[in-house]
């Protein structure tokens, strides 16, 4: 539930399951980590550490990391991706999805590290030709990293808490519907001040500009949106 509405599109057996392999990675995580510090002593780790994220905000971080000579603190944001997108990221540049870099930057704000690192692990390998075409290794066939430091995370961080912050208190103030169907300044995907007007596809307009998000089909309150808007 969200601002005390039910969902109208609650997840199904399929994105359980989607989910589900998911966490298994992430359940595999832990031993590995143990196996790790077993043998490097220079790194100090925390898993599953809660955050705040302003007065409204929480959510938890996979990987603190400490390194003890520099006292370098960096968090490693994981995620789990389907083939496409890992081969979209990888073999053509375009780097990890900007809502995990988002994520990741208000996980780093909230600890206060002086790096983010965003990893990728596939669910569908590279096939060897191609990987080898593209100068990849064997863990660069499933496997990739992305840093940002203090100065590149901490903007977007400062801008997304402001407007959750404002979202939250607009919706509990006014209402959910009060709140407006667009996107924020920042996100790459979707020109400021763009909305939502069918949600059904996910379509937005601005003027005699229009396009498309991903995001409304993926949403646990869609039928909500679309019956509020008839």
């Amino acid at each position: 539930m969200t601002t005390g509405q039910e969902q109208t599109n609650p997840p199904t057996l399929a994105d359980t399951w989607r989910m589900g392999l998911g966490s298994v990675v992430h359940e595999l995580l832990e031993p590995a980590v143990k196996d790790w510090l077993a043998t490097d002593d220079s790194v100090a780790v925390e898993e599953e550490v809660n955050v705040e994220m302003g007065l409204h905000g929480h959510g938890h971080v996979d990987l603190v990391l400490y390194e003890k000579a520099s006292g370098l603190k960096i968090v490693l944001e994981l995620k789990t991706i389907n083939g496409f997108g890992y081969k979209m990221a990888v073999e053509k540049g375009e780097g990890p999805r900007f809502s995990h870099i988002l994520q990741g930057s208000l996980y780093a704000r909230a600890v206060e590290a002086d790096m983010l690192v965003i990893g990728y692990l596939a669910m569908e390998n590279i096939s060897p030709k191609r990987a080898e075409s593209q100068g990849l290794d064997d863990i660069g066939r499933f496997s990739s990293e992305w840093h940002y430091n203090k100065e590149e995370y901490m903007p977007l961080a400062v801008a997304e808490e402001q407007r959750l912050e404002a979202v939250a208190l607009q919706a509990h103030e006014e209402g959910p519907l009060s709140i407006p169907r667009r996107f924020s300044h920042y996100d790459p995907d979707v020109p400021f001040p763009a909305e939502i007007t069918d949600p059904s596809k996910g379509l937005w307009t601005m003027d005699t500009k229009f396009g498309k998000v991903w995001q409304c089909g993926y949403c646990d309150y869609q039928d909500r949106c679309i019956t509020d808007m008839e």
